[in-house]
């Protein structure tokens, strides 16, 4: 008897082991068991379940990196990383004075949060794209690692200037759902027109079974937006704010797109004192302490660079503190969990229209190269064109 009940426990840990393992490494086969679960027995029995098992997956990897060297995305001696940039890129920009490029762009190298678990590189700004044309570098991005607790927490942050490109908000042929049900015209790809110019696609916010945010594309509401929730707002001259909705709705005539998040983690440069709570509002359904992949986008005070931060082993209040110290001031948390946050660089193949080298900010993350321009999405995504130049 007692040998059964040891062989049991052994296959259903080895099964346990096999599921979490599969479902890290099949794209579909994580979001598919748990919305298939959710369904049956509602969101809060997953949500026990997704923070019961990664906290056995922090615990383990707390143990197993102890005080080993911080986890890199990329060397810190590369300027390109994964990503297509110039032949001859740009070194790093320097901190200290001056350290800024023209017009503040790039932005200044910048201390990381903590020097106990900093890697080389942290906080320096390399190129990670140029322009299609002309070999500019457009986009750029660093790494940071912001838990003191955790060198395994590794956090990547590109870096856009707002007055050379466009952002775009897409949503899915899915998600989030239609306030009233009905199925309107929902590509869930980039616009035809916008192909030429397209350097980057990245993810958008939650389920709308987590939390209802509400989302608006071309001026049409797909869900109504909630008074407390963060906003990414898109207006038609270009603009982009992230603010809460009771700031941004007088203005909502002039947006052409919005999407709602949790409450903001850090606005006009004060972090929500609830980002000190395992409060379960930063994770969809999970605490906000819990230890998983995160993604976010922010802003800089004056409105001129915009931020996307996505890693890995990040709590709330890690990706915040990496988010600030990178100098955004206003920060809404997009979607979480393994399967969702994605950052792709774009870059069009010479003499092959309408074909794409597509490469992502980070590994661990599955893509397919026809991803959002291609193949249609069912959850919503955010892209970055380059702006066009003002015609004479």
């Amino acid at each position: 008897m007692a040998l059964r009940s040891t062989v049991a426990l052994g296959s259903i840990f080895a099964g346990a082991l096999a599921l979490w393992f599969a479902i890290h490494h099949v794209p579909w086969l994580g979001p598919a068991l748990a919305d298939g679960v959710r369904a049956v027995v509602g969101p809060k029995p997953v949500a026990w379940a997704e923070d019961t098992f990664y906290g056995w997956q922090d615990r383990w990897n707390r143990w197993r990196y102890g005080d080993s060297k911080p986890v890199s995305y990329w060397a810190a001696s590369s300027a390109s990383g994964s990503a297509p940039v110039a032949s001859e890129p740009a070194p790093p920009v320097p901190s200290g004075d001056g350290g800024a490029g023209v017009n503040g762009f790039p932005p200044a190298a910048f201390t990381p949060p903590s020097d106990r678990v900093a890697g080389p590189g942290d906080g320096q700004w390399v190129p990670a794209m140029t322009a299609p044309e002309g070999g500019k570098v457009v986009l750029y991005k660093t790494m940071v690692h912001p838990d003191p607790k955790r060198p395994f927490a590794a956090l990547a942050i590109v870096a856009m200037e707002m007055q050379g490109i466009r952002l775009h908000a897409v949503a899915g042929t899915v998600e989030p759902r239609s306030k009233d049900g009905a199925k309107d015209k929902r590509p869930g790809l980039v616009e035809a027109s916008d192909a030429d110019n397209l350097l980057a696609a990245f993810n958008g916010g939650f389920l709308t079974i987590h939390g209802h945010y509400g989302m608006m594309v071309d001026g049409t509401r797909i869900g109504d937006p909630r008074p407390t929730s963060c906003t990414v707002a898109i207006y038609r001259d270009g603009t982009v704010r992230v603010r809460s909705w009771p700031e941004l709705e007088p203005t909502e005539s002039q947006m052409v797109a919005f999407r709602q998040t949790p409450q903001c983690l850090v606005e006009q440069g004060r972090v929500n004192p609830a980002l000190h709570a395992d409060n379960t509002s930063w994770g969809a359904a999970v605490g906000g302490a819990t230890v998983i992949r995160r993604s976010a986008i922010g802003l800089s005070q004056d409105g001129r660079i915009l931020f996307f931060g996505m890693g890995d082993a990040l709590t709330v209040k890690s990706i915040a503190d990496g988010m600030m110290a990178a100098g955004a001031y206003d920060i809404a948390q997009l979607d979480v969990n393994h399967s969702f946050p994605r950052f792709m660089f774009y870059q069009k193949k010479s003499g092959a229209p309408g074909e794409f080298t597509v490469t992502g900010l980070v590994p661990g993350f599955t893509f397919q190269t026809g991803d959002y321009i291609k193949t249609p999405s069912f959850r919503d995504f955010f892209y970055v064109t380059l702006k066009a130049p003002p015609t004479t």
